[in-house]
């Protein structure tokens, strides 16, 4: 039975003398897919496709790293925290993530698969994966509750036709 409750939205407060958007105290910005999916093929055109996977990839990994420590620092652990970004992610439109087996969390290897990523949507038709941003995000994620470092690579995306994307996030050894 899907439900339009949504904290996120219902809790969205707009501060009108500057014009900004507050969710717990941290600001949002509300836009469009399609203006990031036009970023990323505008830096793929000019700078070539790592680059701009480069730059998406750092960009999710910077942003949910700031918000798991926010939310670790406010007193939830780590499994909290992590259910709490996987709501919230669904919240603000990014798709539904889905961590097929709790227990990799902490292991060398750890699947996600988000379904309905908005900018696999957004992208179009194409041969690689393209969800770059999603790839970061979730690296920053696992890297901040889990005190590793992990990278992250799309290994399935919903442009090429698979149903969903899937993500496969690999903790880094210590050494490096």
């Amino acid at each position: 039975m899907e439900t339009n409750h949504n904290p996120v939205l219902e809790n969205l407060r707009y501060k009108s003398a500057s014009g900004a958007l507050d969710f717990s105290g941290i600001r949002y910005l509300l836009i469009r897919p399609e203006t990031l999916v036009e970023i990323q093929k505008v830096i793929e055109e000019k700078f070539g496709s790592e680059a701009a996977h480069e730059i998406f990839y750092q960009s999710g990994f910077r942003g949910t790293s700031l918000t798991a420590g926010k939310l670790l620092d406010s007193g939830l652990t780590p499994r909290e925290c992590l259910e709490a970004m996987f709501r919230m992610g669904a919240h603000l439109g990014w798709g539904k993530f889905e961590l097929p087996n709790m227990e990799t969390v902490g292991k060398e290897n750890i699947e996600v698969t988000i379904h309905g990523s908005p900018f696999a949507r957004a992208y179009g038709a194409a041969e690689q994966p393209v969800c770059a941003i999603l790839s970061g995000a979730l690296a920053g994620i696992f890297s901040s509750l889990l005190g590793a470092v992990y990278i992250c690579n799309e290994v399935g995306c919903a442009v090429s036709g698979d149903a969903s994307c899937t993500f496969r996030l690999v903790k880094r050894p210590s050494n490096d």
